[in-house]
């Protein structure tokens, strides 16, 4: 690839700077004056330190992902930690409504943060929507980094419907945190890329809306292939086509290292300095995700074929130990 979709630019992770992000203009692929798009603010937030992600302290080994005591690990206290501390740095700029109403924003104790340039914050508004993989370790970070979302809603039938139109799933508006499939890590092989069953993960967090394409029992999970780096990018290509299609704006995602690097890698491979950099636990990206449709003649009446991009993606940085 000669040239990211979109223009991209990163920020030190030890400072906090969030931009008002609009789709660069630029691009000189698609005609902006002959195109119908869509634009929604997504944060990518990787999962807390999980049982998997600790060498051995006596011989510096990782351990054995082929172990099935692997399977689905849960955080450590400090992944627990790590989410907390984010959700504390997330609600003191804005991006967490600490009243619940989910309606006006409300800043935390400024006091006790951790390493903030008070002079660069720009308050945001609210994340209304959080996704996030089918894997414990994801639902665990959500619930500590947004723990008022998970008590403000309880899923029903009309939770999540089917478009007609669309063929999409969409979201009812007052939804406040799906699950979703297509965001779970590289599958296949790894222990701890294997899912519980769904109904142990419903018992375990009960107010999560579910994606009807989650099965009971992880059958994507094979004990002797694994997903490449393609396939998963693919999910993310297909995964950013149904957040388009949903009523939310400013929506986190909450996801696994190797899901947001390929991602990134894919549409804005700047961000990760095209492979040299890494993804890790409790970082967060926030950008924009664009949709965009060519109009030819009178085929101007869907929005199924989007062109995805990714635009002004950044680091949010905070400084964590």
């Amino acid at each position: 690839r000669n040239q990211s979709f979109f223009e991209t630019k990163q920020i030190n992770r030890h400072q906090e700077r969030i931009t008002t992000m609009q789709a660069n203009s630029h691009d000189n692929q698609i005609n902006p004056n002959n195109m119908a798009s869509i634009t929604k603010t997504i944060y990518l937030i990787r999962h807390g330190v999980a049982a998997h992600n600790v060498h051995d302290p006596n011989t510096g080994e990782r351990p054995d992902y082929h172990n099935p005591d692997l399977t689905d690990p849960p955080l450590l206290h400090h992944g627990e930690w790590q989410a907390s501390i984010l959700g504390e740095n997330l609600k003191r700029i804005g991006l967490i409504d600490a009243s619940r109403s989910m309606e006006n924003v409300a800043v935390g104790n400024e006091e006790n943060s951790m390493d903030f340039d008070d002079n660069r914050r720009q308050r945001n508004s609210p994340i209304e929507l959080i996704v996030t993989s089918p894997l414990t370790r994801c639902l665990q970070t959500a619930s500590h980094i947004f723990p008022s979302y998970f008590q403000v809603y309880s899923p029903d039938e009309n939770s999540i419907t089917l478009d007609e139109s669309s063929q999409h799933y969409v979201l009812n508006r007052d939804c406040k945190i799906c699950c979703h499939g297509d965001i779970r890590e590289a599958y296949g092989m790894h222990y701890p890329d294997r899912r519980s069953p769904l109904s142990t993960v419903k018992s375990k967090f009960p107010t999560v809306a579910y994606h009807p394409a989650i099965t009971e029992h992880d059958t994507d999970w094979k004990p002797h292939t694994r997903e490449t780096r393609h396939d998963v990018a693919e999910r993310a290509r297909k995964f950013f086509h149904w957040l388009l299609h949903q009523p939310h704006d400013n929506i986190a995602v909450v996801s696994h290292g190797v899901w947001i690097e390929c991602a990134l890698r894919e549409y804005c491979p700047e961000v990760l300095e095209f492979g040299r950099k890494r993804v890790y636990n409790c970082e967060v990206y926030c950008g924009n995700l664009v949709g965009r449709k060519s109009v030819k003649g009178n085929d101007c009446d869907s929005m199924n074929d989007l062109e995805i991009g990714l635009s002004d993606v950044t680091q949010i940085g905070f400084y964590q130990a």
